[in-house]
């Protein structure tokens, strides 16, 4: 797999709380982006310091992990371990600094091992599959408005414009049990995974990615002309990018 990222500090937002991860290469990889929350600088502590923690761990577990892709076992319990390390290091941090106090980021990651992919999520950030020249969304929104709609509160069509769109329900390092969506991806070669914070699904429609993905020459520059087009309809937040490619 083959990937390639860019995190923009968009027009609007006077720091930038967005961060990504691009580690490794064949036979383990992993991609994320995270988005933090917080006052003054707490959201890009957060965002940085649950990166931080999953370096940390795949660099101290990469042969366990590797033997274990090998053997069909399944990854399962190294991405609950990692992720569980990275909410309670974040959260025991926001209780012990009051400048922290109450920050979280948001987190979307894959992690492709061998043969093998799972998709890891908490948040707003979202990764897309793109496949035959269609983009489909493969996580949900653990925001307020999306459970609005999957109970038929809020019509689908209102829910990007609605006041409470960026309330999030789900964030790493808010909450002691943390409720992360992980589930394994089945992959063919050629296909594309689109990761990113709201910065740019809030601006750019699932369409306009597509056709940005499917027109470009490299990941290189699809990843800067979403961005592009993210600042161009007004950058209002953080974008950050990642688009890979399975081999």
């Amino acid at each position: 797999m083959l990937a390639a990222g860019i995190s923009d500090q968009g027009k609007i937002r006077p720091n930038n709380e967005d961060r990504f991860l691009i580690l490794g290469e064949s036979p383990l990889m992993l991609l994320a982006v995270a988005d933090g929350m917080g006052g003054h600088a707490a959201g890009e502590v957060a965002s940085s310091m649950a990166l931080d923690v999953i370096r940390s761990y795949l660099g101290s577990h990469r042969t366990q992990i590797l033997q274990a892709a090998a053997q069909g076992q399944a990854l399962l319990p190294f991405l609950e371990e990692m992720l569980a390390l990275a909410n309670a290091t974040v959260l025991q941090s926001s209780g012990e600094n009051s400048e922290y106090n109450g920050m979280g980021t948001t987190l979307t990651m894959i992690l492709h091992v061998l043969d093998v992919s799972w998709l890891a999520h908490i948040g707003d950030s979202r990764a897309y599959l793109f496949r035959d020249q269609n983009i489909r969304q493969l996580t949900e929104d653990h925001t307020l408005v999306s459970q609005l709609v999957k109970n038929g509160q809020v019509r689908a069509e209102e829910a990007p414009d609605h006041p409470q769109r960026n309330i999030l329900t789900r964030a790493l390092g808010t909450d002691k049990d943390a409720g992360f969506d992980i589930f394994p991806l089945t992959l063919r070669k050629g296909d594309r995974l689109l990761l990113c914070t709201d910065g740019l699904h809030s601006l750019v429609s699932d369409e306009e990615m597509a056709g940005i993905i499917a027109g470009s020459d490299s990941r290189e520059e699809a990843v800067e002309k979403l961005v592009s087009l993210a600042n161009a309809k007004g950058g209002t937040d953080n974008i950050t990018v990642i688009l890979a490619q399975k081999l």
